[in-house]
């Protein structure tokens, strides 16, 4: 695996959820309490969470917008362990988004790599959900691309695709850093961006990478800013 020479690097576009936001204690926070409840208490949240996450990737095409899919998939992973789902929960799933918090690096990493580098998010979700976020990210992003605003979702091109046009900036001198390297990796690097892997789970991927870091810190510390 080859290492990132900083010079050649102009803009940075980043994964959301899972990289700069802990997508996963958001989901295991909000339905641990309904897990606690069910009559089916041997479901951890932890499962809960890998066959949500599992079920949701099936839901990505065609594109419909994000709160829908978030309803779909969490009344199918409620059906899939046999817990009674009741109509709102689902959506409370969509509003609880605004309330998961950043990892502890990702502000202070941020601001690092925006003295040197412009910052952007390609994100699969709503624009308005995303909102919720970045208020929480305190960082200066050159752009915003979502799957609402690509009508697609990652693993398709199409957010990467409108990230290049918004940048205006040569796929070359772009690095993509994500954590969810199923939905991101392979695309961006097909249209020629350079991509970091952001391994904060210590997980083995056979996915090519240009470079892998276990944290923003890292990856700051990597491209010297």
């Amino acid at each position: 695996m080859t290492t990132i020479d900083p010079a050649g690097v102009e803009a940075i576009t980043f994964d959301c959820y899972g990289t700069l936001i802990d997508w996963e204690a958001g989901v295991r926070n909000y339905v641990a309490p309904i897990l606690a409840t069910s009559s089916q208490r041997d479901v951890t949240p932890e499962a809960w969470v890998a066959r949500w996450e599992h079920i949701q990737f099936q839901m990505l095409r065609p594109y419909r917008p994000y709160r829908e899919v978030l309803q779909r998939s969490y009344d199918a992973t409620m059906q899939y362990f046999g817990i009674e789902a009741f109509v709102d929960a689902g959506a409370g799933l969509a509003r609880s988004i605004g309330e998961w918090v950043p990892f502890p690096d990702t502000r202070r990493a941020l601001k690092r790599l925006a003295r040197r580098f412009r910052l952007c998010i390609v994100s699969n979700i709503d624009r308005d959900l995303l909102a919720d976020s970045v208020g929480q990210l305190q960082a200066p992003f050159s752009c915003l691309v979502t799957a609402e605003d690509a009508r697609a979702y990652k693993p398709d091109p199409k957010p990467f695709e409108l990230a290049l046009s918004r940048l205006a900036t040569p796929p070359g001198a772009i690095l993509h850093a994500a954590f969810g390297w199923k939905y991101d990796l392979a695309p961006a690097r097909a249209l020629g961006l350079r991509t970091c892997f952001v391994n904060r789970g210590g997980v083995a991927v056979d996915e090519p990478r240009d470079l892998e870091v276990p944290s923003l810190d890292a990856l700051a510390d990597a491209l010297g800013t």
